[in-house]
């Protein structure tokens, strides 16, 4: 069986399921991606997705600081165990997850997050991480005997005020660890199945009637639906460009040519 065949058997066991057109549509973040072991995501497609919590290295704690092998973060303060403490991992950036994925994007699942309570933050400097770690929960005296126990201080802390913190790792180069999205509970965390997609849905094909090119549709560009742009058009006394007939204008990212925001229905079929 091949690996996105297999993928998708695992998100219909434990995982929630959603099409990307209906997390699009309730305005949920994403896409996002977790890179991990094929080991690790049988056991997520089984068990879905759980928060573990102990030391760099312990079992199922296969990333984050490793305090003994980098000493002192700042100011003789070791780093907490993650860097937006315990919860679920995202990424943004696929080539970020394509890392944590062995190297590969094989297997990656298209995810999106219930998290309307969303802090972002985007910082380099190790003393102004440490100073915001500090504000929210991670205490500096008890980090340097029991950093678990002052990771999940802060951890809960970050999740009484938020779902997620996002920190974009955006500068002139990448920052700490890069663009990474913490969610604290495992719930509002949603696998896309690409089955679950209607005809001209967000992430279904479709062929175009004019040469027989094959695309995708994704999220529209304006979002501007096509009855809102007859409209404006009727008001302005302007032509409008959209055939008569057309009910959905949508954004497609063709096999070849790029991506056109002004697709209309009337152009395409379902492939």
């Amino acid at each position: 069986m091949d690996l996105e065949r297999r993928a998708r058997l695992l998100v219909e066991m434990a995982l929630n399921r959603i099409s990307a057109q209906e997390a699009h549509d309730k305005g949920m973040f994403g896409p996002v991606w977790h890179g991990t072991s094929e080991a690790n995501r049988e056991v997520i497609g089984k068990e879905g997705f759980r928060v573990v919590q102990g030391d760099t290295g312990s079992e199922g704690m296969s990333h984050g600081y490793d305090a003994t092998a980098f000493g002192p973060y700042w100011d003789g303060i070791p780093a907490p165990v993650h860097h937006l403490g315990y919860g679920v991992y995202f990424t943004t950036v696929k080539a970020i997850a394509k890392q944590f994925n062995f190297g590969t994007t094989r297997g990656l699942i298209d995810f999106y997050l219930d998290v309307p309570r969303l802090e972002e933050i985007n910082f380099g400097a190790e003393r102004t991480m440490m100073k915001w770690w500090i504000k929210h929960g991670y205490n500096p005296d008890l980090a340097k005997v029991d950093r678990v126990a002052a990771t999940q201080a802060m951890t809960a802390n970050l999740a009484s005020q938020w779902d997620a913190v996002w920190y974009k790792g955006k500068g002139v180069r990448r920052l700490l660890d890069g663009d990474q999205i913490c969610v604290y509970d495992p719930s509002r965390v949603h696998a896309v199945d690409k089955s679950l997609a209607g005809p001209m849905d967000i992430g279904s094909r479709v062929r175009r009637k004019a040469d027989g090119m094959l695309g995708v549709v994704v999220p529209h560009l304006t979002g501007i639906s096509a009855s809102d742009i007859k409209k404006r058009c009727k008001e302005s006394g302007i032509d409008c460009w959209l055939h008569p007939e057309t009910t959905k204008v949508m954004s497609v990212k063709w096999k070849r040519g790029g991506t056109d925001h002004n697709v209309q229905d009337v152009e395409v079929d379902p492939a």
